[in-house]
């Protein structure tokens, strides 16, 4: 990915701005590659030789009477698209030696240097017409030199210096983009700009002074018009203002970050939606908003993690990962969110829903036999779960206190808004509540010995196994980092389902997570008949929900998830895509090959970039 934006991390593009290698001879540079509009500007049809060849009729007849030698100026027309200073590189390159300008002046949109000799004058005329920055320059030589001062009609030399300074900070600027957009100029990372040494080199503070941001997208939309990821982290803004032109300069902006800012209200986010822009972002896949006030203070109130969800749809209803987790879109990309009568926007996936995903009949009946012996002994002899878990198994359990939002549960008497979980919670590991790190650690039970203690104290529980649509699980296989780095492959099998709790007899919902090893033959497991040992257990609670959220909807034709993939998977590998580059095929392999751990791709995806093979990219 890659550059990790949620974590503020920065992707540094290399080789850029540099008209001349390090010996002095001219390069080939990237960045006036993104600047121009054509090829030729490299030694191509329309390059310095089609300029000699045709140079002839572009300047035969300027008159040079009154040249007495020395100095010569040559007036400058169509640079406009870029900066003095990268003017000046580019012609060093095109020339092949330093054109030693020895001064600038400006007179409307006309540059008019002065150069050393009639040499380089005539070199330069034989660039006229070649591309720059999106344009053509046209040269001219200037005899009679056309004088600036106090006392001429163009602008007098303050006016040329407040010019220059201002062609100086545009150049700053761009040298600025430069190190932090990637290769592919898709993705730009704006993060910390207060600590930025060119930011610090013009002066500008970008807390109290907002047109740094809106100079610095003004050129972004030149330099890198494809950009579909930025990052404005770690920057302490309270408002967006400064940035309430992004969707104007990026309509197509699929991944934005405002991670670790200062913005305690949500009405921020307005000036970047359709409630208060008339450039929304409108095809805004992925929003990150972790280490912001407003979403820490609704993430503590009571179901605060529904409304935090609903918060950001109602603003931008096409988010399909927020804050690097999986949601449900409201709509698609491009398209407004359907709305019900009583307001509220309907969320719809774009497709059918399917009960259960297995990768296929192999791991499907493994999972159907390990749940049914786990379930039997859960239910009926916890003690007698030792035989399955693994020496060094971890297991977590997370409490989800939010009240049912299923409208096929609310109105169920089952459904028990007030069932009292603090049996539970006093040992829930719920990572958006749980700051403390000790608690974190504690929370975390290591070893089958110390599993089944806890899972013991927890009450008694019968799952209604006989009954298959109030269950649903997905299974794959996965490779893991194992002991000593050596790769482990196992079973990821999550389950969604329901147990009557007992003797309270309240009903209550649960996700469980598990890693499951091969038992090796002779080992506990095996001679129990289960055909795995669990290496890692994650069981989320929460008051009851209903099954229907997964029993498989009419659809006509039907249609799975498209390449085998689930739902989550599938925005994943979406997300990853677009961060990394990488094409369809190896997104997967990446993502397989760390246990479809989005976050975990992510951060490693730097150190395995260099190994991967051409092919690998789009």
């Amino acid at each position: 990915m890659s550059y990790n934006y949620g974590q503020g991390g920065r992707s540094r593009g290399r080789g850029r701005g540099r008209g001349r290698d390090q010996n002095g001879g001219g390069g080939h540079n990237p960045m006036f590659s993104r600047l121009g509009s054509e090829s030729d500007s490299y030694g191509g049809p329309g390059a310095a030789g089609a300029g000699a060849a045709g140079g002839g009729a572009a300047f035969a007849d300027t008159s040079m009477v009154g040249y007495t030698g020395g100095p010569v100026q040559v007036s400058i027309k169509g640079w406009g698209g870029g900066t003095e200073s990268s003017l000046m590189r580019f012609l060093d390159n095109k020339t092949g030696r330093s054109v030693n300008i020895k001064s600038v002046n400006y007179r409307g949109d006309i540059m008019y240097v002065l150069v050393p000799s009639m040499d380089i004058a005539q070199e330069l005329l034989k660039l006229s017409g070649i591309r720059f920055a999106g344009g053509k320059l046209i040269f001219q030589l200037k005899i009679p030199q056309v004088r600036f001062g106090a006392d001429s009609t163009g602008r007098d030399m303050q006016g040329s210096s407040s010019t220059s300074e201002s062609a100086n900070i545009k150049d700053r600027l761009i040298n600025l983009l430069q190190t932090r957009a990637d290769m592919q100029g898709s993705s730009l990372d704006l993060s910390s700009l207060a600590q930025d040494n060119i930011i610090r080199s013009i002066g500008a503070d970008p807390l109290r002074d907002g047109k740094i941001f809106k100079a610095i997208l003004v050129i972004a939309e030149q330099i890198y018009p494809g950009l579909v990821t930025i990052s404005f982290a770690d920057n302490g803004l309270r408002s967006l203002r400064s940035i309430v032109d992004l969707g104007a300069h990026f309509p197509g902006l699929r991944n934005l970050s405002l991670m670790n800012n200062m913005i305690s209200d949500f009405r921020e986010l307005d000036c970047l939606s359709s409630a208060g822009s008339t450039a929304p972002l409108g095809q805004l896949a992925e929003l990150i908003l972790l280490g912001n006030p407003a979403r820490e203070a609704e993430l503590a109130q009571p179901g605060g993690g529904v409304s935090y969800v609903d918060k950001v749809h109602q603003r931008f209803p096409t988010v399909s990962m927020l804050d690097m987790n999986p949601v449900t879109p409201r709509a698609q990309p491009g398209l407004p969110a359907e709305v019900r009568s009583d307001g509220d926007a309907i969320k719809q996936l774009p497709f059918s829903t399917e009960q259960s995903f297995v990768e296929n009949q192999g791991i499907g009946d493994m999972a159907n036999t390990f749940l049914a012996g786990f379930f039997g002994l859960y239910d009926g002899n916890r003690s007698g779960l030792a035989n399955i878990y693994d020496q060094e198994a971890q297991f977590s359990l997370m409490v989800d206190t939010s009240p049912p939002t299923n409208a096929f549960a609310q109105p169920k008497a089952q459904s028990q808004k007030h069932v009292d979980l603090s049996v539970y919670i006093r040992i829930s590991r719920n990572l958006a509540r749980v700051k403390s790190h000790i608690k974190r650690s504690s929370a975390l039970t290591v070893g089958r010995d110390a599993i089944i203690q806890t899972i013991s104290q927890l009450p008694a529980t019968q799952h209604p196994v006989q009954d298959a649509q109030r269950f649903s699980f997905d299974a794959w296989q996965a490779n893991v980092p194992g002991a000593q780095g050596v790769p482990l492959t196992v079973a990821i099998l999550v389950i969604h389902g329901e147990f009557t709790e007992l003797p309270s007899q309240n009903t209550i919902s649960f996700d469980r997570v598990f890693a499951l090893a091969p038992a090796q033959p002779g080992s506990a497991a095996a001679s129990v008949g289960s055909p795995c040992v669990i290496v890692n257990d994650q069981l989320t609670l929460r008051r009851y929900n209903g099954f229907h959220s997964w029993l498989a909807m009419p659809a006509d034709p039907p249609a799975a998830a498209s390449g085998g993939l689930s739902p989550e998977q599938q925005e994943m590998a979406r997300a990853l895509q677009e961060q990394t580059g990488l094409n369809a095929e190896w997104t997967l392999k990446c993502l397989e090959n760390y246990g479809w751990n989005y976050q975990l791709a992510l951060s490693e995806f730097p150190q395995i970039r260099g190994t991967l093979p051409r092919e690998a990219f789009q």
